[in-house]
């Protein structure tokens, strides 16, 4: 799909970022009971930023921008 996930600060996206990501927002999820689903759309689809709870969560967001393959 062309998309990649960045941090919000510049640093690399190392595994601790993906697992904060993943699992904690999905804990978030399972807490709410599914409400937080339906933020995290009505955020993706309201905001300019595009970012959710677990982008907040993590300090992260969803670009299209190519790595730039000097900072690796």
């Amino acid at each position: 799909m062309g998309i990649r996930i960045a941090r919000v600060d510049g640093e690399k996206v190392g595994l601790g970022t993906m697992l904060l990501r993943d699992l904690i927002g999905g804990i978030v999820y399972a807490v709410t009971l599914g409400i937080g689903i339906i933020v995290s759309a009505f955020m993706v689809g309201l905001r300019e930023d595009n970012r959710s709870i677990h982008d907040f969560i993590a300090g992260t967001y969803v670009t299209y921008d190519p790595p730039d393959y000097d900072e690796y």
